[in-house]
C-alpha cells in the first residue's frame, strides 16, 4: 500500500494497494471511513460512511490532482512490473 495523498483538504488519504488489479483505482480513507474510486471513468464503489456530501469533495479532490494519481497508479501498477 502507498499513500499518494496524504490528509489532503478535508482530512483524506488517497492509497493505492500495489497487490490489486486494473482497471485503475484509489481507496480513500478518513477515519474509518473508505471508499474505492475507480478511476476512468470516476465511479464509486464499496462506500463505508461517507456521505453524499463528502463523496463530492473527494470527487473534486481526485480531479484536482488526476494527473499525478494516473501516474502513480501507472507506476505501481503491478501487472507492468
Amino acid at each position: 500500500m502507498v499513500t499518494v495523498l496524504y490528509k489532503q483538504r478535508h482530512g483524506f488519504d488517497v492509497r493505492i494497494f500495489t497487490r490489486e488489479h486494473g482497471p485503475a483505482h484509489v481507496h480513500v480513507f478518513r477515519g474509518e471511513k473508505h471508499v474505492k474510486v475507480n478511476l476512468k471513468p470516476m465511479s464509486f464503489s464499496q462506500i463505508k460512511g461517507f456521505n453524499s456530501r463528502e463523496l463530492k469533495q473527494i470527487r473534486k479532490m481526485l480531479n484536482d490532482h488526476m494527473a499525478f494519481i494516473v501516474s502513480e497508479w501507472e507506476r505501481l501498477d503491478p501487472e507492468k512490473r
